[in-house]
């Protein structure tokens, strides 16, 4: 438990990744102890960063005992088997259960059995809720006399005091289990602008269809354009719906790096008509300006001026596309996000660092194709969401 006013706050981080939660909560004025990741790669990335104890070890290998207790304890289990583009599906998983998401979820059970946190904090994409072993695994922490408090967040939507929202539409699932008798407050509260009261904070408003899982609210963000969505924020003072204030991707982008003709193809060849359909989709609506062609399923072209779809590791989908003055598609020039950008969508800080090579020990650890900045910025926390939530923290553990 925190051991004093004049103390700073200590976490443990598991599954660190990139560091995105560990910058976060370094910001919040937490002291690291600890960072374990199974790649060489992450954990030499958070050491180019922070002076940390950083450990390279599979989580479902690692003795707790080896690492120091701490007031915090931040691990996101694996997503990839409860995400959208994941192999096993929720209706799949009595044929295939999922043994990576079960093998790391427990693995913070089994640091708290020894060193008991005060607090243990974590995210995960919103299917997360939906894994079989769910209920259950949240049974055990209250057998260990925690409290869970789990809300869904959207990195566009969350900010504090200095800690601006994520330029990017991120919808994920934050867990809080607290030690019985601490109060973490976790409401969501996005800065809005009401048409009659002016700059407000938003209070969100869940919809009747709304799902309740394990005693959960669970569901995504409705944007009003006739896309399902679980909750959205009103006003405080009663005026209807207000829309939360977002941040630009464009500040991000480095227009000094060189980009290419599509006229001209890429290094295997002419670009997909898949690809080519979403240049003219932005070419068209977007009248002209600079814009993102998101090449994944179901997606066609973002503009700039607002945050972009969700950064991911799987795979490179975020192609820069700056129209020519003929306005046609082979007039376009492109090129696919670097891992700065993707840093900055991620709310990284700016002066973070990432390796460039997948160290021998790791290649047959990483899908084929990945590159360290893409892998790590794709698979890392938000570090607003982190600093959020390591702010809210700090405060019930500091009161």
């Amino acid at each position: 438990m925190y051991s004093g006013e004049d103390s700073v706050l200590t976490s443990v981080h598991l599954m660190a990744g990139g560091g995105g939660d560990l910058a976060g909560f370094a910001l919040a004025g937490y002291d690291t102890l600890a960072a374990v990741n199974h790649l060489q790669a992450a954990v030499q990335t958070v050491l180019l960063n922070r002076p940390v104890n950083g450990i390279v070890e599979d989580v479902s290998r690692l003795d707790m005992l080896s690492l120091p207790g701490a007031d915090v304890l931040v691990a996101s289990p694996i997503c990839t088997e409860a995400a959208p583009a994941g192999g096993n599906a929720v209706r799949q998983q009595r044929q295939q259960p999922w043994a990576a998401t079960r093998a790391t979820a427990w693995c913070l059970i089994r640091y708290a059995e020894i060193h008991r946190p005060a607090v243990i904090v974590g995210e995960n994409v919103l299917r997360f809720a939906r894994w079989d072993l769910f209920e259950p695994w949240l049974k055990v922490f209250e057998a260990m006399n925690y409290t869970a408090r789990i809300v869904p967040v959207n990195a566009a939507h969350i900010s504090s005091p200095g800690n601006p929202a994520a330029p990017q539409v991120r919808e994920r699932l934050v867990f809080v289990l607290a030690r019985r008798g601490i109060e973490v407050d976790l409401e969501v509260r996005p800065a809005a602008r009401c048409r009659v009261c002016g700059p407000v904070q938003g209070v969100r408003c869940w919809k009747p269809t709304a799902t309740r899982i394990a005693g959960h609210l669970i569901g995504d963000y409705d944007p009003g354009t006739g896309r399902h969505g679980a909750y959205y924020y009103l006003c405080p003072a009663g005026h209807g719906r207000v829309e939360p204030a977002t941040t630009a991707m464009a500040p991000g982008i480095d227009w000094s790096l060189p980009m290419r003709l599509v006229a001209d193809g890429h290094r295997r060849g002419p670009y997909a008509p898949a690809t080519r359909a979403r240049i003219r989709h932005g070419l068209t609506r977007w009248d002209g300006r600079p814009f993102v062609a998101i090449l994944r399923r179901h997606k066609l072209s973002e503009p700039l001026d607002g945050p972009v779809a969700t950064i991911t590791a799987a795979g490179t989908h975020h192609m820069l596309v700056q129209p020519g003055d003929d306005r046609t598609i082979d007039g376009c020039r492109v090129r696919m996000f670097t891992t700065p950008e993707k840093a900055y969508a991620q709310r990284f800080p700016d002066s973070w660092k990432f390796v460039t090579r997948f160290p021998k020990a790791d290649r047959d650890k990483v899908p084929h194709g990945a590159t360290p900045g893409g892998l790590l910025t794709g698979n890392a926390v938000p570090s607003n969401i982190a600093e959020w939530a390591g702010g809210r923290i700090k405060y019930a553990l500091t009161a």
